[in-house]
């Protein structure tokens, strides 16, 4: 193990979707992924709408800090929803600051700071864009639906003032043009190719000023600037990839693609030794960070 992946396995903490039970779960890197060792967790109670966790996404707000977003579903019937991380370890649906009833099979959302606009994909064939009357998120109301085949991921570029989004054989950008309920989404440059089935968009954290894209067998590289493409590696069912600053990298794959939940019980990781929840289904995992970049 080189020196760079040792410390980056020392240094940060993972989150989970967990889609057999209903949960999301943060876990110190090097901790065992048990239950006594669950850091924080948001927990559904499989009701309806909100069975198999997609998304958990970290991200900073100045009225109420840490803020974290997550979608859930099945086809027809899903939820995005948000809550508060700062003041409690073990939260509900009862501790939700916004939800919204989703029924394109939402696997993704993010969140436009300088808007107040949170965006989610529903990878039947769209994208729902939400914008506030003010800072409070329990004002988020839908005012735009673009169609977007196979819409999977989002992921918002603070660098570059854009929101990547990729689904079916595309990766596409969009500019995000007013604030509060006036946000609207403008598509914008030229969209990228990929062979098919795009799942997820992450930064890589190692190397600024590219981002990570898997689809179904690959995982890319692609340069903000030039939309350049680049196969980073090939792996079958590649649900989540990203890479930590230190050099390490992160994944999650479906070791059984013909059954109904879309993840298995292991992350993956470049150095450090993997981690396994026995009996698990994992969507995602995500480093627990609030950046962008």
């Amino acid at each position: 193990m080189d020196a760079s992946a040792a410390q980056a396995a020392s240094d940060y903490k993972v989150a989970i979707t967990e889609q057999k039970r209903g949960q999301v779960l943060l876990f110190d890197r090097t901790a065992q992924f048990t239950d006594a060792n669950v850091r924080w967790s948001f927990s559904t109670g499989n009701a309806r709408g909100w069975t198999h966790p997609f998304e958990i996404r970290f991200r900073d707000t100045q009225r109420y800090g840490a803020i974290a977003l997550m979608t859930f579903g099945k086809p027809g019937e899903g939820r995005a929803g948000i809550v508060n991380v700062t003041g409690k370890t073990h939260l509900t649906r009862a501790d939700l600051m916004w939800s919204a009833r989703i029924t394109s099979y939402p696997h993704s959302i993010e969140r436009v700071p300088h808007a107040g606009t949170v965006v989610v994909a529903g990878s039947r064939d769209r994208l729902h864009v939400f914008a506030p009357s003010s800072s409070d998120p329990a004002s988020l109301k839908e005012v735009q639906t673009l169609t977007f085949t196979k819409a999977h991921a989002v992921l918002w570029d603070e660098q570059n003032e854009l929101l990547w989004v990729t689904g079916g054989t595309l990766i596409r950008t969009y500019r995000v043009n007013g604030t509060l309920r006036a946000a609207r989404l403008q598509k914008h440059g030229p969209d990228i190719t990929i062979a098919g089935n795009g799942h997820d968009i992450q930064p890589d954290y190692a190397r600024p000023g590219t981002l990570l894209v898997t689809d179904s067998h690959r995982v890319y590289s692609v340069d903000k600037a030039t939309r350049a493409v680049t196969v980073v590696a090939k792996m079958p069912y590649v649900k989540s990839y990203v890479r930590h600053a230190g050099g390490q990298a992160m994944w999650t794959a479906d070791p059984d693609i013909n059954d109904s939940v879309w993840g298995g019980s292991t992350v993956h990781f470049s150095a450090g030794g993997n981690r396994t929840r026995p009996g698990a289904q994992i969507y995602k995992a995500r480093i627990h960070t609030t950046r962008f970049h």
